[in-house]
């Protein structure tokens, strides 16, 4: 399995006591990820999960809660042209929640619990190249807060040993 994450700085901290697992930085945002994911999928057809930080809609959150996305769409397409990718491997044990990928924050729920910047980018090209994959995210802040009352270093210590104690095997 390769553990795909965002920025070096959530990755850091795994990385430093798990230096044997396959841990790969996809960038900030949908272009990125889907980028890095294509160069990934030329060559290896490892299941993909992506981790990191995340913004809560739903109030009933809390930060440094870790969770595992189900669903992920880009907030930012019309209805019409708007359509979601599913997990094809969830992490069990976890609240189970779905995001909005976005290109800003700030953006509107519409039915999502969170939102981050990559999800829907990984889900999208995964289930186009046939290819498992799942997402966890620590909530670091809510959406609209400003980023002095995000809790950053929670949501990582959280999510760091959330997944030194999943059995990556059985994903």
């Amino acid at each position: 399995m390769i553990l795909l994450f965002p920025t070096e700085l959530e990755a850091a901290r795994l990385r430093e006591l798990r230096p044997d697992l396959d841990i790969r930085i996809c960038g900030i945002g949908a272009v990125e990820t889907a980028t890095e994911v294509a160069r990934i999928l030329r060559t290896e057809r490892k299941p993909l999960l992506l981790c990191g930080i995340a913004g809560a809609y739903d109030r009933n959150l809390q930060k440094g809660d870790v969770v595992a996305v189900t669903e992920e769409r880009f907030a930012y397409l019309s209805t019409g042209y708007n359509r979601s990718y599913l997990a094809t491997m969830v992490v069990e044990n976890l609240p189970m929640v779905r995001s909005n990928t976005v290109s800003h924050c700030s953006m509107v729920a519409d039915g999502a619990e969170i939102e981050n910047m990559e999800g829907a980018a990984l889900f999208a090209m995964a289930q186009a190249e046939r290819v498992r994959c799942g997402e966890i995210r620590a909530i670091s802040n809510y959406v609209g807060e400003e980023r002095k009352e995000w809790n950053i270093e929670l949501a990582l210590e959280n999510l760091t040993e959330t997944i030194l104690n999943l059995d990556l095997d059985c994903i």
